[in-house]
C-alpha cells in the first residue's frame, strides 16, 4: 500500500497509443487460449474461416473476428448441459453464479480462485481513489445471493482490507438501525434501494445522515451517474462522495467513476476492452458524441472466455477525458443511456431511459420510482411512464399533465404519463426492474451484427 492517488500509476495514466499496443497483445493471446480451449469459440471461429493467428492488426479484430453473444453461450449451456463456453475443467472450479437474467435467460457462470482474486482486484482502482483505505469498514444492503455483482464487490472490498459489515437477512428497518449504530465508511446498494433506505428512515423518525457515512456505492442501475438521482442520494444521506460501479455479470464491475468527476465512469483497462459499435453495421465508433452498443472483451474470466462480446449496452465512449483526475482510461459519460434489446423510437426520436429518469426527478413532488412500459398500437410504438408521488394526497391528474409537458418539452416527444401515489410500485434490494415491453418479437426491432 502507498499513498499514491492512483491504484497502478503506471496503466492508470499511460497514453492511448500504449493502451492500445497492450490491448491488442492481450486479446491476440487470448483468442489463442479460447481456440485451443473452449469448443464454442474454436467452432465460432471456424465457422467464420478464422484461425488465432490471423487476428495481427486492430482491422482483423474490428473486421475479422466473429462477435460472441449471450445466446451463443446459452444454447452451448443447453447442450452441455452446465455452462457455456468453458475452457477450463470441473477441477479449476470454485463458485458457481448465475446472471440476473435481464433478457429473460440465466446464464450460468462459474469462476476459478485466480479469478476470484483477479476479478476483487477490479474494485480496488475506483474505491482507491475515493479515499478508502485498509482500516474503513462497507456495509452490504444485500443478501448473499447468486448474483455475482454482489460477492464481486464483497471480493473487492476484501482485497483492499475493508472490514466487512454485512446486512443480509434483516429488513430494511433494521439495516437503517445497523448503519446508525455501525457507521460504515461507505454503503452498498443499488440507487434505488439506498433511496428506499432513505425514505424508511424517515418514515421511522430517524436521521440516516448521522450514520456519517462518506461513500455511498453500487450498480446495477445507472442513477448513480443521473444529476437528480445524485443530488437526491446526497441530500437524503448527507453524502458529497457517490462510487458508481458499471458492469455486466459476464466481465463484472469493468467501469468504476473517478472522484474528481461522478457523471460516468471509466472503463478499466487493467482488466478488459471496451470499444463501441454501431449496432446495425457492427463497425466501430469513434466519434465521443455518438451512441454505440459496447463491446467487451474481458481478461478475468478464464474460464469462460467473453471475447468481442455484445453486450447490448447503449453508451458513449470518450477516448481521451480529461477532466482532473488523471486517468488515461476510456470514459463512459452517463453510463448506460439504454438497451439495443429495448430500443424505443418513438415518431423518429430515439428514447432512452436514462434520459427519462433525470426528467422524471426535475419534476417537484415527483419520486424516484418509475417504470416504463413500452407498447405497439396501430403500427407505431409507444411508452408509458409510471411514477409515484413524493406525497399522499398530492393531485396526481395535475403531477401526471406536469410530466408529460416536461417529457414533451426536452425530448421533442410525447410520451404516456400516469402518476401513482407513493408506496404503491414494488421495491426491489436487487436491481429494480424498470422497463416492460409488452410488443411481440416481431414487433420489437432486430439488430444482428451477424459475425463480424
Amino acid at each position: 500500500m502507498n499513498d499514491d492517488q492512483f491504484w497502478n500509476r503506471c496503466t492508470q495514466t499511460a497514453p492511448r497509443e500504449v493502451l492500445d499496443a497492450v490491448h491488442l497483445t492481450k486479446i491476440r493471446h487470448l483468442v489463442g487460449w479460447a481456440y485451443d480451449h473452449s469448443p464454442l469459440h474454436r467452432r465460432i471461429y471456424d465457422e467464420a474461416g478464422i484461425k488465432p493467428a490471423d487476428i495481427q492488426t486492430w482491422d482483423d479484430y474490428h473486421h475479422r473476428l466473429p462477435f460472441t453473444d449471450k445466446p451463443d453461450y446459452v444454447a452451448d449451456q443447453k447442450a452441455s448441459g452446465t455452462y457455456g463456453g468453458l475452457a477450463l475443467g470441473a477441477e479449476h472450479w470454485q463458485q458457481y453464479f448465475h446472471t440476473t437474467g435481464t433478457t429473460g435467460h440465466f446464464l450460468n457462470e462459474v469462476f476459478s480462485r485466480y479469478e476470484q482474486n483477479k476479478a476483487g482486484s477490479q474494485y480496488c482502482y475506483g474505491m482507491w481513489d475515493h479515499g478508502l483505505r485498509p482500516g474503513d469498514s462497507a456495509y452490504f444492503c444485500f443478501d448473499f445471493g447468486m448474483w455475482i455483482g454482489l460477492w464481486s464487490y464483497y471480493w473487492g472490498v476484501r482485497n483492499l482490507g475493508i472490514t466487512v459489515v454485512s446486512g443480509g437477512g434483516v429488513s430494511g428497518v433494521e439495516r437503517v438501525r445497523q448503519i446508525l449504530d455501525r457507521r460504515p465508511t461507505m454503503v452498498i446498494g443499488t440507487p434505488t434501494y439506498l433511496l428506499h433506505l432513505a425514505e424508511i428512515a424517515d418514515r421511522e423518525g430517524l436521521d440516516i445522515r448521522k450514520a456519517g457515512v462518506r461513500v455511498l456505492a453500487g450498480g446495477g442501475e445507472p442513477g448513480l451517474s443521473v444529476p437528480v438521482t445524485r443530488d437526491r442520494l446526497q441530500e437524503a444521506w448527507g453524502v458529497k462522495d457517490l462510487y458508481d460501479a458499471y458492469g455486466v455479470g459476464e466481465a463484472l464491475f469493468i467501469g468504476q467513476s473517478c472522484r474528481e468527476w461522478g457523471g460516468g465512469v471509466h472503463v478499466i483497462e487493467d482488466v478488459c476492452h471496451s470499444y463501441s459499435v454501431d449496432p446495425n453495421t457492427g463497425h466501430p465508433i469513434t466519434d465521443a458524441e455518438q451512441v454505440g452498443e459496447h463491446v467487451i472483451t474481458s481478461y478475468t474470466h478464464f474460464a469462460q472466455p467473453f471475447i468481442k462480446y455484445r453486450t447490448h449496452d447503449l453508451v458513449r465512449i470518450d477516448e481521451a477525458p480529461d477532466h482532473g483526475c488523471g486517468w488515461s482510461w476510456k470514459h463512459m459519460p452517463g453510463v448506460v443511456l439504454g438497451r439495443t434489446d429495448f430500443m424505443v423510437t418513438i415518431r423518429g426520436v430515439n428514447v432512452y431511459p436514462t434520459a427519462v429518469e433525470n426528467l422524471i426527478g426535475e419534476v417537484p413532488g415527483l419520486s424516484n420510482n418509475y417504470e416504463l412500459h413500452i407498447s405497439r398500437r396501430d403500427g407505431m410504438d409507444r411508452m408509458l411512464v409510471k411514477v409515484e408521488a413524493v406525497e399522499s394526497g398530492a393531485d396526481l391528474d395535475a403531477l401526471s399533465t406536469e410530466l408529460a409537458s416536461h417529457l414533451r418539452n426536452n425530448l421533442g416527444v410525447r410520451l404516456e404519463t400516469e402518476v401513482q401515489q407513493t408506496g404503491t410500485m414494488p421495491r426491489y434490494e436487487l436491481k429494480t426492474k424498470r422497463i416492460f415491453d409488452s410488443r411481440s418479437e416481431k414487433d420489437r426491432p432486430v439488430i444482428s451484427l451477424g459475425r463480424a
